[in-house]
């Protein structure tokens, strides 16, 4: 399980093919606390450790997971949001999130006022069952509240911590981002049908 509140960003510095699969070596901080087997959050996608070196860790993403997600658009150099799972005695500071990307969205907009950035994104039609606004979502794997829904679009406005360690600095209109919409919503609809 994980938060939404990123940890650190990480590097993108190989990618290898495998068959369908891919194999991304990521730098990051916390590289010596890693170990093969353990979870982590990539842009939001629950991902397993499958070796570790001195200057990275390495994932592998199966087909599924590279439709499903943008972490076919990555590219060496690119930065990545990264979370480590959490322990059961941690405090839970942002949402449930599993790391289960729901769908792709498309940034639509993505300005700064004086206090904060206001970020917009157009989910699929139907996503829009999964949102409330003031719910929480998660976006490249940032937990996030949702300000404003009008249509297929989503607003959330992000305060300068979050913008500048996150990799939202580094992105633009038209960029894809991962979305999780909240667990317990998607249940509660479940149970509505």
């Amino acid at each position: 399980m994980f938060t939404g509140i990123i940890e650190t960003l990480g590097k993108v510095i190989r990618i290898e093919h495998k068959n369908n699969n891919k194999i991304f070596s990521i730098s990051a901080p916390f590289i010596s606390e890693l170990k093969p087997s353990d979870s982590i959050a990539i842009n939001g996608c629950c991902l397993t450790v499958i070796n570790t070196t001195k200057d990275s860790f390495q994932i592998e993403a199966v087909a599924e997971t590279l439709k499903t997600t943008n972490l076919s658009q990555l590219k060496v150099g690119d930065y990545v949001n990264l979370e480590r799972s959490r322990k059961l005695t941690d405090r839970l500071e942002g949402h449930i999130v599993q790391g289960h990307i729901d769908e792709k969205a498309y940034i639509t907009n993505l300005r700064k006022t004086s206090e904060q950035m206001i970020l917009e994104v157009q989910i699929s039609q139907s996503g829009t069952r999964n949102v409330v606004e003031k719910g929480s979502i998660a976006i490249d794997g940032i937990s996030l509240t949702i300000a404003k829904i009008k249509g297929q679009k989503i607003r959330v406005n992000i305060i300068p911590y979050t913008f500048e360690h996150t990799n939202l600095k580094y992105k633009r209109i038209g960029d894809r981002v991962n979305i999780e919409f909240d667990v317990i919503g998607k249940y509660i609809k479940n149970l509505q049908y």
